[in-house]
């Protein structure tokens, strides 16, 4: 940061957020607290002006309240949070403390930041976050179900309770009044989560299809439109990343490791990074290796010396470094 600059701490809540701003040299200009109603927030964005910094904590409302500052505001950063807390840790703590303790990380260079997307990404992250609590929706509805029959001793004897057999079962099992009432309910609800989730995954495909990144991927084996928009969305541009190895950890699926002088001590993965992109990885490694010859020999040379979890670990770190070459070279994935 310039010696003119000013930089504005946020600690960013529900209903309120508390700023500091600061000078170069640490001098506190400013603080106070607004409320994040819409009318508050741009009467304290149109503030600021292109020599603030403005730095702040994710939250769920954090990328509106982003919007609201960038047009007015000279840049605006968001912190990595886990990071923060552990080079900020302290018996004093308040929201004010909070939001110093930003700016002043910002101003000596020490700020451990986040990657902000821009509309469009965003859009795509909260359309698959959307598919999926509605994935975890129907699932829970349809295992309530299931214990609602057992309750009534009935097995639905068919690989898919839901499907087309399974609900003929059903319909022809004798249940108590109540019993039939509430599991016709939530059969109700299970069709209108499926139509719900049906439509999502058209608009998933239409998005994949006008994508050019999105579409590559979908060429890699075991990786559908779903998990190749997921991707895409979380990544948001891959050359934010200098090598495979930086983007390897952001995944998470590195070994972590502690040296001391001559001694290394080698220990499970990291799990730093975006879980989200972890998950879908280790999901995506289970078709793959069903899927591609070559991925089913890594597994099962793996699995011979090493449990299952790591192979499949191993799998998902391999099919991370397709994922970038194929982004990173503008190519589908050739066999």
């Amino acid at each position: 940061m310039s010696k003119s600059s000013i930089v504005v701490g946020i600690d960013l809540h529900k209903r309120k957020f508390d700023f500091v701003m600061m000078n170069s040299t640490g001098e506190i200009i400013k603080q106070g607290s607004r409320s994040t109603e819409a009318c508050s927030v741009l009467e304290f964005a149109s503030s600021l002006t292109l020599r603030h910094e403005a730095v702040l904590e994710p939250l769920e409302n954090s990328f509106w309240f982003i919007e609201q500052l960038q047009p007015y505001a000279g840049s605006v950063h968001l912190a990595n949070t886990g990071k923060v807390r552990l080079i900020a840790e302290s018996r004093l703590k308040n929201d004010r403390i909070d939001a110093r303790i930003l700016a002043d990380l910002f101003r000596v260079g020490y700020l451990p930041e986040v990657y902000i997307p821009g509309r469009e990404v965003y859009q795509w992250r909260c359309l698959i976050q959307h598919r999926i609590r509605l994935v975890w929706d129907r699932t829970r509805l349809k295992n309530r179900t299931i214990g609602l029959l057992n309750r009534e001793g009935y097995r639905v004897a068919v690989s898919d309770p839901f499907g087309k057999k399974g609900r003929a079962q059903i319909d022809s099992f004798e249940l108590s009044f109540m019993v039939r009432r509430m599991v016709d309910s939530n059969l109700v609800s299970l069709d209108l989560l499926s139509s719900q989730i049906s439509d999502i995954e058209k608009e998933i495909k239409q998005i994949v299809d006008a994508d050019p990144i999105a579409s590559n991927l979908c060429t890699i084996d075991g990786v559908a439109e779903f998990t190749a928009l997921a991707i895409r969305a979380i990544v948001g541009w891959m050359d934010r990343f200098r090598s495979f190895k930086a983007f390897a950890a952001y995944t998470g699926l590195i070994p972590s490791y502690r040296q001391s002088a001559n001694r290394v001590h080698h220990g499970p993965i990291t799990k730093q990074g975006s879980s989200t992109l972890r998950w879908l990885l280790l999901q995506a490694s289970k078709h793959v290796i069903r899927k591609s010859d070559y991925f089913n020999r890594m597994y099962r040379r793996i699995i011979r010396r090493s449990s299952e979890k790591n192979a499949r670990v191993v799998v998902a770190h391999a099919l991370a470094r397709i994922i970038y070459h194929v982004w990173m070279e503008a190519r589908p994935y050739y066999r």
